[in-house]
């Protein structure tokens, strides 16, 4: 008998070994593949190999991208910008996701039982799921920021606000810790023997198959298709403003509409990625979930982790985005690390803004912004009107 079979005889379908949102995978923990993951196959002996390597590989690229992230934003000040803030909370998401997630989840996909106690089995896959709900309520948020941005440059919404983007990040966190409490409430550590070895498993163990379903489609609900659509819907109406008032403007008009338009560009890229990475992680799990009782497939165990890669990973990629299409990111890079820089940690020298032409500054008013204000030692904390004017030309 597999592991897989002895697992639901005694747990019933309803029972995976499961973290947050099925990141190890409810068929891959502990071998409960048909004979892929048993000790001693060639199989168990790769996935020790590829796992950790590729595991390592993908926190340490987003650990040092992420940070660099944060660091550039809080040492420019130029740098903080609406969006910029909002950017830096995705940063954080990813920084906490792959900390938590990419460790435990190599951990367990390659020793043989759980050993870190239930307090480590709750509380770090609820947080796993708690960081990957909050990374994509934050894209969800970045798009309706470019939308008001874009579509609605006349109105200053009370989340394009230095305060309203404080409560904004306070209101994702708290929203997404109450989203994910059912990962609280079903995880537990079981013991159980199988032939005759005790092990113990880190389990999520609903009291039927219908709940388990339902609580798949939950989680893809909330953490994959609700944000996903609201982005999409932002980003097409943002494109359908653009085709309608693209005969309308002038060239001043136009040149700002092109600075707000390329960071609206990598948003848009942001999301896509989100989309295309995180697409098979959450199509296997739905696949999981309803299948037949049975064995699992053996090359289903290379799809999961190739799936849990590509989702990994997407904590890895924003930071390139924001260094191949980001002006300000790459300007910031640059002054940064220039040879000779000795500038003060959170100095104003930061990334310097095409000055506006006379034109472009009658553009600006135009479309509801004007033009920026040359006092640097502005404070960040300042009136949300003058903070908005200042630093929406730079959107």
């Amino acid at each position: 008998m597999s592991l897989n079979e002895s697992l639901h005889l005694e747990f019933g379908k309803n029972a995976t070994l499961n973290e947050s949102l099925q990141f190890s995978g409810d068929f891959l923990s502990n071998g409960t593949l048909k004979n892929a993951t048993e000790e001693g196959t060639p199989d168990q002996a790769a996935m020790r190999i590829v796992v950790p390597a590729a595991f390592s590989l993908i926190c340490l690229v987003g650990i040092s991208g992420n940070a660099l992230v944060i660091y550039l934003v809080w040492r420019h000040k130029e740098m903080r910008t609406v969006t910029n803030f909002y950017i830096v909370n995705l940063a954080v998401t990813d920084l906490a996701f792959l900390v938590c997630c990419v460790p435990f989840s190599a951990v367990k996909l390659t020793i043989e039982s759980w050993t870190f106690g239930e307090f480590l089995c709750k509380s770090v896959f609820y947080f796993m799921q708690v960081t990957a709900q909050a990374t994509c309520v934050t894209l969800a948020v970045l798009s309706l920021d470019r939308f008001w941005a874009i579509a609605r440059h006349f109105k200053t919404p009370w989340f394009r606000t230095p305060v309203g983007v404080l409560l904004t990040t306070t209101i994702i966190w708290i929203g997404s810790f109450l989203l994910s409490l059912p990962v609280a409430f079903f995880l537990k550590v079981f013991e159980w023997n199988w032939h005759g070895i005790k092990q113990l498993v880190c389990l999520d163990k609903f009291p039927s198959a219908d709940q388990y379903q339902g609580y798949i489609i939950y989680t893809v609900l909330i953490s994959y298709v609700i944000p996903l659509t609201t982005s999409v819907a932002c980003h097409w109406l943002i494109i359908r403003y653009l085709a309608t008032m693209s005969a309308n403007t002038s060239v001043a008009q136009k040149h700002v509409m092109a600075r707000k338009k390329k960071v609206t560009r990598m948003v848009a890229t942001v999301v896509i990625l989100f989309a295309v990475c995180w697409a098979p992680n959450h199509a296997l799990n739905l696949w999981f979930a309803f299948r037949s009782e049975g064995e699992i497939p053996h090359p289903i165990m290379w799809l999961k982790i190739t799936a849990l890669c590509m989702s990994y990973a997407n904590s890895s990629v924003n930071p390139f985005v924001y260094g191949i299409m980001g002006e300000n990111f790459k300007k910031a890079f640059a002054k940064s690390f220039q040879k000779g820089d000795s500038s003060g940690t959170g100095s104003a020298v930061s990334p310097k803004t095409p000055k506006l032409t006379k034109e472009e500054e009658i553009g600006m008013i135009k479309i509801g912004g004007r033009p920026a204000i040359e006092n640097k030692n502005t404070p960040i904390d300042a009136s949300s009107e003058v903070y908005q004017n200042d630093v929406i030309k730079k959107l």
